[in-house]
């Protein structure tokens, strides 16, 4: 274990993982500084004399190393993840983690701790997975003490999967598209329990060098888990197999339609393959017991989800596309 007196910079502070991330640092007794695109994210607690704002982007290289001056240790959760283009991904990734990176080795960072994602790997032919693996392999060779944490599906309020599913369901009439059989089995990791986990993984160094892997404590095949989405958000659609290209093509479609929403393309790859890992390893790393995915999706509601709809207000025209 590590003293709790040190500064740690969180990248992507404002994002889902982040907005939970970072008032769990603070809990445990860190002094946290937000990496952020933005001067004032909503997402982040307001009048919190522990935290501190830096207003840079990843590709630029003098802002970064002024960013990291007194830090001790880098919590690095930005990507370009929900976007799911292979240009983003390249250059918010790829690239940007590379100036992280030798900003960090510059001053001689102690600890570097990435989010990267079950499944991830240089050949995989999924962008999102292809680019956390490209990452990961920079970050075992970067000569700095670190962390790869491999997290499962993730949902929670604001998250881009379960909502963007939800939202979804709402724009099919009578039935709903889904890749595959709907046998993929998938580990839904709550958003809080993930937060614990990784605000307990910087003070610990047992996981120095390692890489591991955490989901939630149940495997749910795709079709389960839609039909509990549905139940929730008090949907009723008959789920039908579609071609997988077509459905990408349906995806990106939504995504132009519904640009300042949830919705995100890359959720298609998450139900598309299996993604699991081992079922007891939150507990036996961090002695934690998750939380079961159908006992903490109530922000999934009927009322929640109309509402999220009608802030995009474009419901009717893709029904008249579709």
């Amino acid at each position: 274990m590590v003293a709790k007196d040190r500064m740690i910079l969180v990248t992507g502070a404002s994002g889902f993982v982040g907005s939970a991330l970072v008032p769990a640092l603070i809990d445990a007794g860190h002094d946290v500084r937000c990496l952020v695109r933005t001067s004032a994210p909503e997402t982040l607690p307001k009048d919190e004399p522990c935290i501190e704002l830096s207003t840079c982007a990843l590709d630029d290289p003098r802002g970064l190393r002024a960013s990291l001056v007194g830090v001790d240790t880098v919590v690095h959760l930005a990507s370009a993840q929900r976007c799911g283009g292979w240009d983003d991904l390249i250059s918010v990734d790829s690239l940007g983690t590379r100036q992280l990176i030798a900003g960090a080795r510059d001053i001689g960072l102690r600890r570097f701790v990435y989010l990267s994602h079950l499944g991830a790997d240089r050949s995989s032919a999924f962008p999102v997975l292809r680019a956390k693996g490209i990452i990961e392999y920079f970050v075992r060779n970067s000569g700095i003490p670190h962390t790869i944490i491999r997290g499962s599906t993730l949902f929670g309020p604001k998250d881009s999967f379960t909502n963007a599913l939800a939202m979804a369901m709402r724009v099919f009439p009578l039935v709903f598209p889904r890749p595959c059989s709907g046998r993929p089995r998938l580990q839904p990791l709550w958003i809080g329990d993930f937060a614990e986990c990784i605000s307990q993984a910087v003070d610990d160094s047992r996981f120095d060098g390692e890489t591991i892997s955490i989901g939630g404590p149940e495997f749910i095949a795709v079709d389960e888990l839609l039909k509990l989405i549905m139940k929730t958000a008090g949907i009723s659609r008959t789920l039908v197999s579609v071609p997988l290209p077509l459905m990408r093509f349906m995806a990106s479609l939504l995504a132009r339609l519904f640009p300042s929403s949830l919705l995100a393309t890359n959720w298609l790859d998450l139900i598309s393959r299996d993604s699991t890992c081992e079922l007891n390893g939150i507990q036996r790393y961090f002695g934690l017991r998750p939380a079961r995915f159908e006992d903490t999706i109530g922000h999934l509601s009927r009322r929640y989800i109309e509402r999220e709809m009608e802030s995009v207000g474009r419901v009717s025209k893709i029904r008249r596309i579709l």
